[in-house]
This record gives C-alpha cells, structure tokens and sequence, in this order.
C-alpha cells in the first residue's frame, strides 16, 4: 500500500510537470523561422545543416536537420541579394526586414512566429545614415550620441523591432526618427519564456518618448494600450554564424543536450581596476552605472554575477573564478597559448561561462611569438559544451562575415571563441558604449541557473534593441546541469524524480535535501517535458 501510495504521488508530480508546460512553455521549434538565402553558398549550407535538407533543398542533401521542427524562408525570389558583413542604412528595409514581413503575413504566421534566425553570409551590421563607419570609430561615437543621430545597429537588433518603422523621418538629423539612438528592451531582466507574454498587438505601431541621451527611447501609453511596446511585441533574433561552416556546424552540435557539470566546468569573471563591491552607484567602472544615457541601466554586473552564482550554490565555489584586480598578470588565459613568463596561472578546467574585460582589462598579457597578445585569449581555454562568450568589448562580435578586427582595437572575437569550441555568444557589432553592453547576470539566472531558451535568456540579457547588441546560437537550445541529473544518465528526466523521491538529494549545496531541492528538479524536469512532449504546430 505505501509504495503504490508513493508511485501515484509521483504520478501526480508528473502530471502537475506536464500541465504547467502550457500557456508558459518554453520556445518550440515551429515557432523559430530560420531565414537564409540560397544565392549564398555558407546561407544553404548552415540553413540545410540545421533545418534538414528537407526544409532547404539544393544543397549537400541527405541532411536530416538538427532542428527538422523549424520553419525556413528562402531570400531568394522575395529579395535582392544581400552579402556578407555589412549593409547600407537605405538597404536594410528592402532587402531584409520588408522580404520577412511579407513572408509572415502571406503564410499567416506574424504571431505563429517568435523567434528569427539569421544564417552564416547575410549581413550582421547596418552602416549609420549619414556617416556610415561611425561606429568603428569610438572617438567619434559620443559627438554621433549628444547630437541624437546615431542610427547604426546590428542586424539581428533592428529586426528584433520586426514591425516598427523605426527609419520614418530619417534625414540625418537629430531625433528625426526613432532609428536614432536606441529603444530600451521590453524583455530585459525577464524571467519567463516568451510565450508568457501576449503579441497579440505586435503589428501596431508602438508610441515612444525619449528619456535620455542619445536618443534613449522608452515605450510610453497606459500598460493595456496596443500602442505600447511589450516583451511580446518583439522577435528574438539569433545568428547562426562564425569563421567557417564547419565551425557553425561544431557550434550546434555543441548546444543539442546539454548537461554540465556543476562541479567541474569553471565560470569565468574577469573584471579590472575594480574594488570588486557590489555597489548601487556608478564609480566609474565599466560595468556599473556610468551613464551616457540614463541611470536605468544595471550597475556592477560583474560583482553581481558571482554574488549570484555564489548564493544558488549548485556550482561549487571554487569554480567561480572572480577577479577584480588590473596588472597583466591578473589577467585570466587559458592553457592552450603559450603565454609570457610572468603571465597569471592559466586556468585548465573547462569553461562554461567566458566573461572577460578583454582588451579593457587594465595590463595585457604577450603570447611567446610576441606576434598577438591578450586578445586571442578566446582561443586559449577548453570549453565545455554549451560554453557562453560575453566579454566586456566594443566589437568582440565585428568579426563575421570576413570584416576582420580594427587595427586599433584588436579586440577578442567571438568568432574566434566559436572556433576553439564555443557554443553560446552574445555582443557588439559597433561601439555600443559600456552602458548597453549584455549582462552576464541574467545569463546566469536564466540560463546557467534557470531553464529559458538560449534565445530567451540572451535577450532577457540585452538592455536595448535598434542597437549593437547581437545573439549567437541556436534559440531552442537549453541547459540542464548534473545537480539535477539525479539518475546520473546525462538527461534530465522523470527518472530523477523518481531517483530523488526514493532517496532525497542536496541539490542546491544547502546541506539538507528538502523542499527547495525538489523544486529546483522540477523546474528543470517541466523545462525538459516541455521541449519533449509538445510537437510542432504547422
């Protein structure tokens, strides 16, 4: 009688698992449309490898996809054709933003759709207006903000605002339009799938108002006008991109199932000339409040992040690599270059989270060849699968599409991450200013610690949209972690339930195995239902 008595309680964990995977369930894959260009030989190539050479014929063919449940849609007969790198101001709307409109709208799918994904060789960078390189050029990017007329962006951030014609009244001038400047992310902090939010509203024309330099533009209008701006109205944009296909290929695989291992992947936070105080005002470090724009944006994201990977206490401490200290020899590096003697200790466990001041760090270390220094530091470390790149630089996300790196700013690239075995990137395309720049701490919480989408926890990570910031990775991809993995078989599943009902495990290192553990596992157990038992809609 008692062990039926406990078979049905779990039963009913089960159920109550599965039901609370409804209105809020985690992105799908028919709710991701994945956009490439047959014209373009790397396009068809990373589109066929992960949608299935069904989805995207014309390519190595026999591919059966990645991600086979995703919706394509082929540039080729809707646009003219786009190369890789950069695109012209006046370019963007007829070759990219207006071809997806049309296509959504044609095949009913403008509120099916959540979710874009842009493919190796289209461009990932729209050129100012009026001075179209401004944003290479950091000296010249703060008269472009005080004079409100900075319009470039990246890419995938301008598309994110699929359906607002931000370029209206764009003349060169100051504030003519709302391309000026930038739109503070109605996602941002978010803690919820995207889902959770209605777009019911997401064609109308959003009402904003400048509250800062630059322009800063914040939505205005009562909470329940369909005239303001919400999480809901916005399209999560990734890239699927890097240096090679082979490397783009290397990067999906990477992201399919992942489990890390809390014990033994270390989390990386390279700060510089800090004090390394969580504090509430600005103090003239980069990632506190300095603020150009506003006092909205979020203050000491590096100290806050350890604080909180610290407090959930599922990573062992000793894994949380902070550092707060300036000299080149404080400078984190990873054991597979060869560094100068004098060099801090590399660091030989493999790395799940890669956030580094890079070439802002205060004291750059010099390779042997003396050829390159500090700035391949991406190319150093062993990373373990699902490895998430964020470094605080300006244009650690330049280097697509064959641009290269600025002779002045030889900056570490994410695409140079992605080839030494990274899965997960998130960064700038231009010069975004220290404000804008993502913030590992809700990568942390909600992807690290949580069970959001990569897609949704990076952008809940992105302050700003009609910006630099861009995402890459594959949107469906999540992460479990071996604190849940209760069973120890590499999957989260009813199994660990089952395990931890049978002999209650300490998930979270609080030296008890209570009601909290459970919690944690379940959270993670609705997150993995959901992506197995909901099929695709078409």
């Amino acid at each position: 009688m008692k062990s039926e008595k406990r078979t049905n309680s779990i039963a009913g964990l089960l159920l109550l698992a599965i039901a609370a995977g409804g209105a809020g369930a985690q992105l799908r894959p028919d709710e991701v449309l994945v956009v490439y260009d047959s014209r373009i030989a790397d396009s068809l190539a990373v589109a066929e490898y992960y949608a299935g050479s069904a989805k995207v014929p014309g390519g190595a063919g026999g591919l059966p996809g990645v991600r086979p449940g995703v919706r394509v849609m082929n540039l080729n007969g809707l646009a003219a054709v786009t190369t890789p790198g950069d695109i012209e101001y006046g370019q963007f709307a007829p070759r990219l933003r207006d071809p997806i409109r049309g296509y959504l709208t044609t095949n009913g799918l403008s509120k099916r759709v959540r979710c874009l994904v842009l493919t190796k060789g289209l461009p990932h960078r729209v050129r100012d207006s009026d001075n179209p390189t401004v944003g290479d050029f950091p000296g010249n990017v703060g008269g472009e903000l005080v004079a409100n007329d900075m319009t470039c962006a990246s890419v995938e951030s301008e598309l994110a605002l699929l359906w607002q014609d931000l370029t209206t009244g764009e003349a060169g001038g100051s504030s003519d339009s709302k391309s000026d400047g930038c739109i503070i992310n109605p996602y941002w902090k978010a803690s919820q799938p995207i889902s959770t939010f209605t777009n019911v509203n997401n064609e109308v024309a959003k009402s904003f108002t400048a509250v800062g330099t630059g322009p800063l533009w914040n939505t205005s209008g009562t909470v329940t006008s369909p005239t303001r701006l919400s999480a809901g109205d916005i399209y999560l944009v990734c890239r699927l991109d890097g240096r090679t296909v082979q490397d783009v290929r290397g990067m999906i695989d990477r992201a399919q199932g992942v489990v890390v291992n809390t014990r033994t992947t270390t989390l990386i936070l390279d700060e510089s000339d800090s004090n390394g105080i969580t504090d509430i005002n600005g103090n003239g470090e980069f990632d506190n409040v300095n603020s150009t724009f506003s006092s909205l944006w979020d203050s000491d994201d590096y100290e806050r992040t350890r604080d909180v990977m610290i407090a959930d206490n599922r990573w062992a401490a000793a894994m949380i690599r902070y550092n707060a200290l300036s000299p080149f020899n404080q400078f984190f590096v990873g054991p597979r270059i060869e560094w100068m003697a004098g060099t801090m200790a590399p660091v030989t466990d493999p790395v799940i989270l890669l956030a580094h001041y890079g070439l802002n760090h205060t004291g750059q270390p010099l390779t042997t060849a003396s050829v390159r220094g500090g700035e391949v530091y991406p190319l150093g470390f062993h990373y373990a699968p699902g490895a998430v790149f964020n470094s605080l630089e300006s244009f650690n996300c330049r280097d697509f599409g064959g641009l290269g790196t600025l002779s002045f700013a030889r900056q570490g690239q994410a695409a140079d991450f992605i080839q030494a075995g990274g899965t997960f990137a998130v960064g700038n395309v231009w010069e975004p200013l220290a404000d804008t720049v993502p913030d590992n701490r809700y990568l942390a919480q909600n992807f690290l610690l949580g069970n959001l989408s990569w897609a949704e926890a990076a952008w809940s990570a992105v302050p700003a949209l009609s910006w630099m910031q861009i995402v890459i990775g594959d949107p469906l991809a999540r992460m479990d972690r071996s604190s849940e993995d209760i069973t120890g078989d590499g999957r989260i599943t009813i199994a660990d339930l089952y395990a931890w009902e049978s002999t209650p495990a300490d998930i979270n290192g609080s030296g008890a195995a209570d009601a909290a553990d459970r919690a944690i596992l379940l959270r993670a157990l609705r997150a993995a239902e959901r992506s197995a038992l909901l099929q695709p809609r078409h």
